[in-house]
């Protein structure tokens, strides 16, 4: 793993990120830039869970996964291979958001009450969208609008099962530049938020506008 290469990857598709979702005054609101983030990193792990169980060990979706279908017909992935880049490796998406939050020396949200609330609204209207934050599109939309272009700048970076950690970076950054201009623990879980819902959401569902 080049961690190096990981670090450029993230500061590459933050970028691009930035960019993209500056306003006519040129300034970013803080909270959209930690859900745009959040829903891209967290769309992340799934998609390298994809690639190291289903596509190289040839398992198939309802091995590699917990699936349930809401009462629109969606599919939505859970099951503890998922949770393993989201909170529990080293350089977990949870890891990274942390890494900034101590930074600014800020208090971590509880994970547990973040992990409670997507399950309670999985399927529902409240679905992907964190609480107490005001932004201008649905995670889902950040996704289906940011998704394709900006995995073909992190895969340039990064190796298979790297996805979520070039994301991760990235998240880590916008969270700490959030931290200077609102609460770093509501950051971080308005971050952490946006990251476990789309985690679970099929992409393929996702109409993009």
């Amino acid at each position: 793993m080049d961690i190096a290469k990981l670090q450029k990857g993230a500061d590459a598709v933050l970028e691009r990120l930035v960019n993209a979702m500056r306003g006519g005054s040129g300034e970013i609101h803080p909270q959209s830039l930690v859900c745009a983030v959040g829903s891209l990193a967290g769309y992340a792990c799934q998609k390298d869970v994809r690639v190291m169980f289903m596509k190289k060990n040839h398992l198939t979706e309802d091995q590699v996964f917990t699936v349930m279908t809401d009462k629109q017909g969606r599919k939505l992935f859970f099951g503890d291979l998922l949770n393993e880049p989201l909170v529990n490796e080293k350089l977990s998406v949870w890891s990274m958001i942390g890494g900034a939050v101590k930074k600014r020396g800020g208090t971590l949200p509880d994970v547990n009450d973040i992990f409670r609330y997507i399950s309670y609204t999985a399927g529902g209207e409240q679905f992907g969208r964190p609480r107490a934050c005001q932004v201008g599109e649905s995670m889902t939309d950040y996704l289906g609008r940011l998704w394709l272009p900006l995995a073909e700048v992190a895969k340039q970076y990064a190796e298979d099962g790297e996805l979520h950690i070039v994301f991760g970076i990235a998240l880590q950054k916008a969270v700490f530049t959030a931290g200077g201009s609102m609460n770093v623990t509501e950051a971080a879980r308005i971050a952490m938020e946006s990251a476990v819902s789309m985690s679970k959401v099929d992409y393929n569902s996702i109409h993009v506008n």
